[in-house]
């Protein structure tokens, strides 16, 4: 049985969290391989690669979930967090 993009996305944030980080991120990677451009699937796999130290992968991650959904103010706090964790103060102001 294949998932529709919100079947996958719902089990990726069940899985999200549960703690289940693993498992969360094959269903953020499933719905950006068919569906790159999908906000959710994007701040939420930058938020995994924040938790696990890989700073520099969550950045355009998160990117991609404000230029696509800019309006969404979550998106916005994850990327400035995200750019203070990676000393880019500067960017992070603007």
């Amino acid at each position: 049985m294949e998932l529709s993009i919100e079947q996958a996305l719902q089990r990726g944030v069940s899985a999200h969290l549960l703690g289940k980080l693993r498992e969360a991120e094959s269903f953020y990677r499933v719905i950006l391989d068919s569906r790159p451009e999908t906000p959710e699937a994007n701040h939420n796999l930058g938020l995994i690669a924040l938790s696990v130290n890989q700073r520099a992968a969550a950045l355009p991650l998160l990117k991609r979930a404000i230029d696509v959904h800019p309006e969404q103010e979550q998106y916005w706090f994850s990327y400035i967090g995200a750019l203070f964790k990676c000393d880019q103060m500067e960017m992070a102001e603007r």
